[in-house]
């Protein structure tokens, strides 16, 4: 096989310039096409083939590479809220032990006049 031509040149070109060294087996449209016209039926269906399957493949690509961000941008959000929650209920939880605390339930006691009198306190028994 000799050597690609580095520019592509028609017959009609390359006689205008003196230059009559096309190479056939070079890539040009029209050596293409002539060759796919020389393919039989079979051939012809298999190439075709091979191509509608490139094509699906790379549309099958795009669209699991598609999903798999939108996969992605959920899970981040998904994330964030989970933060989010996770650092409200840690804020509710400070507020209850702060309500619940026993200093804070003996101080409301003494406000509202109540007296702790430890003659009424029942201790549990088996």
């Amino acid at each position: 096989m000799a050597a690609q031509p580095k520019e592509y040149f028609d017959i009609e070109t390359a006689a205008k310039k003196d230059s009559y060294l096309i190479d056939t087996e070079s890539l040009a449209p029209e050596v293409l096409a002539s060759k796919f016209k020389k393919f039989s039926g079979v051939e012809k269906v298999f190439y075709l083939a091979m191509v509608g399957a490139a094509l699906v493949l790379a549309v099958g690509l795009l669209y699991v590479k598609t999903k798999t961000l939108e996969v992605q941008s959920n899970t981040m959000e998904l994330k964030s809220k989970i933060t989010q929650q996770t650092t409200q209920q840690s804020e509710y939880d400070q507020q209850i032990l702060d309500l619940a605390s026993p200093n804070r339930v003996i101080d409301a006691a003494n406000k509202a006049d109540m007296k702790q009198t430890p003659s009424n306190i029942l201790k549990a028994t088996k």
